[in-house]
């Protein structure tokens, strides 16, 4: 499923379990990692925006491409270490639009980024840059959250997969979700969880006149049925498979799940062309990725 791997940094600790994560992953489906640094010429170019001033961004200084060619080698250094295949490439301009340049220059399927840098994490991404790539491309990019004090050991930094959760309401994004989580759990050989989550609030409101016993009893026969053929093609695959129809706010019912099974790893969708404008897929998606300790995956709809 994945032949080429992209993972961009900044040289900052805070990309090291993204590093992680690619590596693993890149092992698994034997593929090529590609490792990209981005000098950030978007503060100069919005200065040069507001005066006559030609500047050629070829001539910034050499200890910013320099760091960045330290920074490239030392996850190719990594890769090499596990036998992959590596390139390396420091490029100059806005973060998120060259990221997205390089994912389509060199047929990137997967990309891989930290939610912590040198610019900052705003609100819960990496400075709006893994929002906006995330807004923008349409190849899955993992989202890996790191704490900036945190440190943790070799063995945890390397974990594999063995407990994937992916939240379905059976619609094509979510569809998607499965499609990718099933392979997934298949080359980690893990477990997978499917669960529908029964929105009481909005669902309650959305139906006057109903009883609560009647209105439970169709939302969960709903989700059995969105849950089947996720749990029936699981067992062709030889996936070990969980089906769960927790009832509560989606988001959070999500992040409770993913406390109570130890789950290490969500696959979500999200919406087609049109991208994740301000929220993902009703805000579900947006406010897991703000408070999950886990990394999310997220898979665009097609």
């Amino acid at each position: 499923m994945y032949t080429d791997i992209l993972i961009p940094t900044d040289g900052s600790d805070h990309v090291e379990h993204a590093i992680q994560y690619g590596l693993s992953l890149a092992r698994r489906y034997d593929a090529t990692v590609h490792a990209l640094h981005v000098v950030d010429s978007s503060p100069i170019e919005r200065k040069l925006e507001l005066t006559a001033i030609e500047t050629d961004l070829a001539t910034l200084p050499d200890t910013w491409y320099d760091a960045g060619d330290t920074a490239t080698q030392q996850i190719a250094t990594q890769a090499s270490e596990y036998g992959l295949d590596a390139v390396t490439e420091v490029r100059c301009g806005i973060p998120a639009r060259e990221i997205a340049f390089y994912i389509a220059d060199a047929g990137i399927d997967l990309v891989c980024m930290g939610t912590r840098g040198h610019s900052g994490l705003n609100r819960f991404l990496l400075g709006s840059v893994t929002v906006r790539v995330v807004r923008t491309v349409d190849v899955p990019v993992l989202c890996v959250k790191t704490k900036p004090t945190e440190k943790l050991s070799e063995s945890e930094l390397c974990e594999d997969f063995e407990n994937i959760l992916v939240p379905t309401n059976g619609s094509k994004q979510a569809q998607n979700a499965v499609s990718y989580a099933l392979d997934l759990a298949q080359v980690y050989d893990a477990t997978l969880h499917a669960i529908y989550v029964v929105d009481d609030r909005r669902a309650y409101a959305s139906r006057p006149g109903w009883t609560w016993d009647e209105l439970k009893q169709t939302l969960e026969q709903h989700g059995e049925t969105v849950l089947k053929p996720v749990q029936s093609q699981a067992t062709t695959d030889e996936v070990a498979v969980v089906t769960k129809i927790p009832h509560g706010v989606p988001h959070q019912a999500i992040l409770d799940y993913c406390d109570q099974h130890a789950i290490d790893l969500v696959v979500m969708g999200t919406h087609g062309r049109s991208g994740l404008s301000r929220q993902l897929i009703g805000s579900v998606s947006e406010r897991v990725l703000r408070s999950a300790k886990i990394p999310i995956l997220t898979i665009r709809g097609e």
